[in-house]
């Protein structure tokens, strides 16, 4: 028979075993797992960004083969030939010498080293800076999309293990009913043995005991598909077995939240509404570092390196140097003030996107509470019915065994015991799954 509620109520009570795999679902989500892998990058991407403010060495060589090309002509003969003619004639001596040719000298040099090793510092630059506090920003939206999936695989998690003990509780409203029915068809084997009725009466019994054998099967194919479900989203074999708690089949107390409450609870704790608030916060900043963009930045370099020729490495280096550099922008052409006109826009467009999400929130949780609300009514419904439909049921078995009813009395009572019986568990099950999507709706998991 259905088990009906007792006092305690499943809202003040916890499923150790449902609250483990919960537990389970959370460590093993691929989609979670994704998440932490995003959030990982994104850890990674601010620390690149404070980076930026390091010191940075380069190494710069390179060596170079040169043939033909360009040439500059040093007029070297004509220009100290005759003055050191001049001078043999004044000294009358042969001492200078006369024979000079011009020299022509390739433009490119040849077997040419040019190493360079440089060392740059950003000493002011607001983009560096405002990059790495959106950066972190943008963390914090990694860790809100984590949180709104966490919700949604606690609640799939949650209706999964239900619909198990829907088909669960289901199986054995039917194996009770089963019991009743071979009951009767040996109370009735009876009857036919002493000659106080026919065989037809055993046949009506056998078809009404096959026709429950035929929902149990489709309900323990149901059972089966609702447990591979549940393990898929445990990340595990399908096959693996699951525990059903017979503390959540037998305590339940239906209860209505406050519509009010809740809805303030939803307004307050949904996550999309930070996601919201760190989007603006971006935008924000995004808005100083354009207004940032005037000011100069000014960086630090240095270095020191070799340029010689012909593996001569006693000229041409080393060379040292040292220097700082600025850059300011004078005129940009009036970009700064259409991305500020973008930034406006967005902050707009985001206080409307915070306006509806609130609407929805609103109107999902409604949508909850009065499927709740409803659910509780058919529930105290189901409940009487299946108290009418027991008591029907005995008073009609008690009357057939007494020879005061008939044997299509007592399966109609059966039948309807049974549709009331397993019409309360359907319900009772849909109500836990209504609860579970409005913790969801109010991110509320404690």
């Amino acid at each position: 028979m259905l088990v009906l509620p007792m006092c305690t109520t499943l809202l003040a009570q916890r499923s150790d075993i449902l609250d483990g795999y919960v537990e389970q679902a959370l460590a093993n989500n691929l989609q979670l797992k994704t998440h932490d892998l995003q959030y990982q990058k994104q850890e990674n991407r601010i620390e690149q960004a404070r980076q930026l403010w390091n010191p940075q060495l380069d190494l710069n060589a390179s060596y170079l083969l040169a043939e033909g090309g360009r040439n500059i002509v040093f007029p070297v003969a004509d220009l100290f030939n005759p003055t050191y003619t001049t001078l043999n004639q004044l000294t009358g001596t042969n001492q200078f010498p006369t024979n000079l040719e011009n020299e022509n000298i390739q433009l490119t040099p040849n077997n040419f080293i040019d190493a360079q090793l440089s060392l740059t510092k950003p000493l002011i630059n607001s983009t560096i800076k405002y990059n790495q506090l959106i950066q972190s920003e943008l963390l914090k939206i990694n860790e809100i999309d984590r949180q709104i999936t966490e919700q949604d695989v606690i609640y799939q998690t949650k209706s999964s293990y239900y619909n198990i003990l829907k088909s669960s509780e289901g199986m054995k409203i039917l194996d009770e009913n089963l019991k009743l029915l071979e009951s009767l068809y040996a109370f009735n084997e009876k009857l036919v043995k002493y000659d106080k009725a026919t065989n037809e009466i055993l046949s009506d019994v056998s078809y009404q005991i096959e026709n429950l054998k035929s929902q149990r099967v489709q309900i323990e194919e149901q059972h089966e598909l609702s447990k591979a479900l549940f393990n898929l989203m445990l990340n595990q074999s399908l096959q693996n077995p699951v525990a059903i708690d017979e503390y959540l089949i037998n305590l339940i107390n239906i209860e209505v939240p406050d519509l009010t409450t809740t809805t303030t609870t939803a307004l307050n704790q949904r996550r999309e509404f930070d996601k919201i608030t760190v989007a603006q916060s971006v935008n924000e900043l995004n808005s100083e570092r354009i207004n940032k963009e005037k000011l100069p930045t000014v960086g630090l370099n240095a270095g020191v390196g070799i340029q010689t020729e012909d593996f001569n490495f006693d000229q041409g280096g080393p060379l040292y140097t040292l220097g700082i550099g600025m850059s300011l922008n004078i005129l940009d052409g009036g970009m700064r003030k259409k991305k500020m006109q973008e930034i406006t826009i967005d902050q707009e467009i985001l206080t409307n996107q915070e306006a509806q999400l609130k609407q929805q929130v609103e109107i999902e949780v409604m949508q909850n509470y009065l499927a709740l609300r409803s659910t509780a009514s058919n529930y105290q419904s189901a409940l009487s019915a299946v108290k009418s439909a027991e008591r029907s049921y005995d008073l009609t078995k008690t009357r057939y065994e007494n020879d005061k009813a008939i044997l299509i009395e007592l399966l109609e009572a059966q039948n309807r015991l049974t549709t009331s019986e397993l019409s309360a568990a359907l319900i009772k099950y849909d109500y836990l799954i209504l609860l579970a999507q409005l913790d969801k709706a109010t991110h509320h998991h404690e």
